[in-house]
């Protein structure tokens, strides 16, 4: 739990949009201002205050420490074990943020048609330690150092002038999330049903038995690959075979699925579900207080961290602990 006092410094008046876990030694949190985000219609996301911050929950003392952000757009978090041990905050326009070690730096991820970016970053994941960006035009890479992003798009097609301006061509370029078994597994997913597999040498759209939106996708410890579409709908599958283990009927997807405690995990604003028995089951076991803190997920070294509009927890492996409740910590700044 974090104290009153940091609260008010770091955290009031703003809310989780992402979290990242580096280790079971430092987490990482990306908000975003709460007022400001209601008028971003009026206002340009660039012009949100945004705040990255870093907690090491195994501290009992000075144990935070954040950046405000000034012009980033939309932002998405990881982190990275090889070839260092960072944070890794990246935008839409691919600035990127990099802290840890006691430094923090700033980079950019080049934009060119042979990648390593072709258009707007939308996610970061850790795979194998390195961190992996994915993103509009078929655009994919990874970080080999600093300011050194290596282009993965390989065989990945540029696609037209005219595909790039219809929306549902390029929707099926813009890839949602990436995940994979190793650095010659991976998998990527975009648009309505389209799925491709990588080898590390060149990429092959594969067969997906669904033409629904995809969000999200986990390369699990079971062997499997787990994909979440539209309406919190969940396919599982590999290379060519897949299957519907849930039809969904929610107005939202599944943003994160992670593979923790040797089950497969799965989050949206709504709640969080776990697989059981080839059956998506919601955790009907979470304290009130946990369950609220729902949206984002990320897990590593043995930990997964939860956090979302209304708070942060984790999950050690063992138990849930509450590292703020953002309803209960707010009404304390009103009373005092």
């Amino acid at each position: 739990m974090i104290s009153k006092e940091d609260f008010k410094k770091i955290f009031s008046g703003f809310q989780i949009k992402d979290v990242a876990v580096r280790g079971c030694d430092a987490f990482y949190f990306l908000i975003r201002n709460i007022e400001q985000g209601v008028k971003v219609s009026a206002i340009s996301e660039s012009d949100v205050d945004k705040r990255w911050v870093g907690f090491a929950p195994k501290l009992l003392s000075n144990n935070l420490g954040f950046t405000e952000f000034e012009g980033y757009a939309v932002l998405c978090l990881g982190a990275s074990h090889f070839p260092e041990l960072k944070g890794i905050c990246i935008s839409s326009e691919g600035k990127v943020f990099v802290s840890g070690g006691g430094k923090k730096d700033r980079e950019e991820i080049p934009i060119a048609k042979e990648g390593p970016r072709r258009g707007a970053i939308r996610r970061t994941r850790m795979i194998q330690g390195m961190a992996y960006a994915v993103g509009a035009g078929h655009s994919v890479c990874r970080r080999r150092g600093p300011k050194d992003w290596e282009s993965l798009c390989l065989n990945l097609p540029l696609g037209t002038p005219a595909e790039h301006d219809d929306v549902k061509k390029s929707e099926d370029m813009a890839f949602k999330d990436i995940d994979g078994f190793s650095h010659e597994d991976l998998y990527l997913v975009a648009g309505r049903g389209v799925v491709w597999h990588g080898n590390g040498k060149a990429w092959r759209r594969i067969p997906f038995p669904s033409n629904m939106l995809l969000e999200s996708v986990c390369c699990a410890g079971d062997g499997y690959v787990y994909i979440g579409a539209q309406s919190g709908t969940l396919f599982r599958g590999r290379a060519d075979h897949w299957e519907m283990i849930h039809r969904g009927d929610m107005s939202l997807p599944f943003k994160d699925i992670v593979w923790h405690a040797d089950r497969l995990w799965c989050t949206s604003d709504y709640g969080l579900w776990t697989v059981g028995q080839n059956k998506l089951k919601a955790v009907e076991d979470l304290p009130s207080e946990i369950k609220v803190c729902a949206g984002n997920l990320s897990a590593a070294d043995g930990v997964m961290l939860m956090g979302g509009a209304h708070g942060a927890a984790f999950h050690d492996g063992q138990k849930w602990r509450l590292i703020f409740n953002q309803y209960q910590m707010e009404k304390s700044l009103e009373q005092s």
